[in-house]
């Protein structure tokens, strides 16, 4: 356990400092604890088996033109399980603009512990598309108001650590380390829009107070360049290792309840609703999550336990 306080303290430590960089680009997920191959590549093969993941999210149902995402996860670890692989696909819309990434995750394994500690990089591009006439342009000699539908293709580079016991995580992971220029239009005065670095700090542990009940908090911290540091705070209770049941508070928007039933050892199906109290989740009407997992026992060994997060 020492060992574990002394990458805690590291983990926070970075974040802090990180966290003070100067808005957010990456999708939102409220089932993030179900789905974390998609922020952290260091979570690759941490299932010991071949685990899928699919996750479709609309928010704000009640604003023409609000993100709208829908992610693919695929990740293994290696038959001598030091090595774990994953891959990614995210398409994301918002507005006039639709983004496509493909991303391979690479993730090494030492056991620390009572767990593993793991060290994970990725790489991929994205594909963003422009539909400039989307747009009502108040500046009608605006650069940007040309008509036409264009694309760029980015690359994007990632890191993250990962520690992970039966019952407890721990990671910290940051997105796009390579700053890529996001439109093929360029703006005169040098401030073209760039893909930002993004950090997700994430903990979870789990307490079993009987045979039949399971309490599973979980935290997740985001930052990114021009936006506030967000936090959500989140409570799980496993029913009889069948039913989780949860309930989320995201500062400076609002709260999330969230359902997901464990339909057999390896299938999983997830729900979440987002209620927003602020004025924007107010006129947003809410948002709604969708998320279908699947595991292979690809190695004939006994998987994690569902009370792993």
């Amino acid at each position: 356990m020492g060992a574990f306080k002394k990458i805690i303290i590291v983990l926070i430590a970075v974040l802090a400092f990180l966290s003070k960089v100067q808005a957010q680009q990456d999708p939102q997920y409220s089932q993030y604890m179900f789905n974390q191959l998609a922020l952290n590549p260091a979570y690759a093969g941490s299932k010991e088996a071949l685990s899928t993941t699919v996750l479709l999210r609309n928010q704000w149902t009640g604003i023409e033109g609000a993100p709208k995402t829908e992610t693919f996860s695929i990740h293994a670890p290696l038959k001598k399980k030091k090595v774990g692989l994953g891959f990614t696909v995210i398409a994301d819309q918002i507005g006039p603009v639709k983004s496509i990434g493909a991303l391979g995750s690479y993730a090494y394994r030492i056991p620390v512990g009572n767990g593993k500690l793991s060290f994970g990089l990725r790489a991929g591009i994205y594909n963003y598309t422009y539909n400039w006439s989307d747009i009502t342009y108040k500046d009608q000699n605006d650069i940007y108001n040309t008509g036409n539908i264009t694309s760029r293709i980015v690359p994007t580079a990632d890191a993250g650590i990962y520690y992970y016991t039966n019952s407890l995580y721990a990671g910290l992971s940051a997105t796009h380390l390579y700053n890529g220029r996001l439109t093929s239009v360029s703006n005169l005065n040098g401030d073209d829009a760039q893909l930002s670095p993004h950090l997700f700090f994430t903990l979870g542990k789990s307490w079993q107070l009987s045979d039949k009940l399971t309490f599973a908090p979980s935290l997740l911290i985001k930052a990114a360049k021009g936006a506030p540091t967000e936090v959500d705070l989140n409570a799980c209770f496993l029913l009889k290792d069948r039913l989780w049941l949860g309930a989320s508070f995201r500062t400076g928007y609002g709260v999330v309840a969230l359902v997901e039933f464990q339909i057999t050892d390896k299938l999983k199906l997830g729900y979440s609703y987002d209620m927003g109290l602020n004025k924007i989740g107010v006129a947003g009407r809410g948002s709604h999550e969708i998320m279908i997992g699947y595991d292979f026992n690809i190695f004939k060994s006994r998987m994690m336990s569902p009370r792993y997060l």
